[in-house]
């Protein structure tokens, strides 16, 4: 499906704030990205806002994360949400700053593993002690800002192919507390943000502005097959949660993308609020060796079972 999107892409001075801003800090946002925006009609359709890879996704190309952390917390603040970032240990690097900034501001911390590995290259007990490490890492941030919940992505949404130790980590995880942190909808915005990459420091305003229709049409293409997807699984609009990482590209591209999800009717709710959902409480048996989103997990076991 194309759209066109209704933001101010084509503004040059927006292009060149995002370059200057992606490469060297120069200063803090344009004033008019905090001018308040008439209120559209409720429609009744919800959507949480997460982040993957905290404080910023690594990547093969140079990775700022101070103004991967700037732009995202600016755009989430124009457009009033609260969202929640999960935390890979080993990319902190000594940034906790910046995870504190997500505090600051009222957002929701996670953890994902220590090193953000695949549940399928470690053993059970590895697989454990790497959510123990990861957890250890933020705990003593998140028990000073007096956040309560204990939320755990596992990474890359791959929740295990063995039943057997799927079952021990999940049985693990309600044991120390941790709410397993679902997603339903999962664009490939790592692709994406390798395409952002070639365009190198300075994109022109044509590489910009396709790349960034091309992303939200694909991001609102992908709500809308999860939006089938809960028609077909129990027959009504679910609480749909969406996993981003939090890399360059929707660091860039993040604005636009909440703007054309309002444009779609969309309100956005917390995390918490999305996993109250019935729908998140449903038992699924997917096996599969690649991660996707929960509706999905549902469906195929669904589809498995013969109902």
């Amino acid at each position: 499906m194309t759209r066109q999107s209704g933001s101010a892409i084509s503004s040059a001075k927006r292009l060149a704030f995002v370059i200057a801003l992606l490469t060297v800090l120069t200063g803090p946002a344009d004033s008019k990205a905090q001018d308040q925006k008439p209120a559209k009609p409720s429609t009744g359709k919800q959507i949480a806002i997460t982040f993957d890879e905290l404080p910023a996704a690594l990547s093969f190309g140079e990775v700022d994360a101070n103004a991967i952390t700037y732009m995202i917390l600016e755009a989430l603040r124009k457009h009033e949400i609260t969202a929640t970032g999960f935390v890979v240990g080993l990319n902190i690097d000594g940034q906790y700053d910046l995870l504190g900034d997500w505090l600051n501001e009222g957002h929701g911390l996670g953890t994902m593993t220590y090193s953000n590995q695949d549940i399928e290259g470690l053993s059970t007990d590895q697989f454990m002690q790497e959510i123990q490490s990861g957890q250890r890492e933020i705990e003593e941030m998140l028990v000073g800002f007096g956040q309560k919940a204990r939320y755990f992505r596992y990474p890359f949404l791959h929740y295990g192919t063995d039943p057997k130790t799927k079952t021990k980590i999940r049985d693990y995880l309600a044991g120390v507390g941790n709410v397993v942190a679902h997603a339903s909808v999962v664009p490939d915005d790592f692709t994406y943000d390798l395409a952002m990459q070639k365009f190198g420091k300075v994109p022109d305003s044509a590489q910009y502005e396709r790349l960034l229709n091309e992303y939200v049409n694909h991001v609102i293409d992908q709500i809308e097959r999860s939006e089938d997807l809960a028609e077909q699984l129990v027959g009504r609009p679910v609480k749909q949660i969406l996993r981003l990482r939090a890399n360059r590209l929707n660091a860039t591209y993040l604005d636009d993308m909440l703007t054309a999800l309002e444009d779609e009717g969309y309100s956005f709710v917390t995390l918490g609020s999305a996993l109250r959902d019935p729908v998140y409480a449903k038992q699924e048996s997917y096996f599969g060796s690649r991660g996707v989103g929960y509706l999905d997990m549902l469906y195929v076991s669904k589809k498995k079972a013969g109902k």
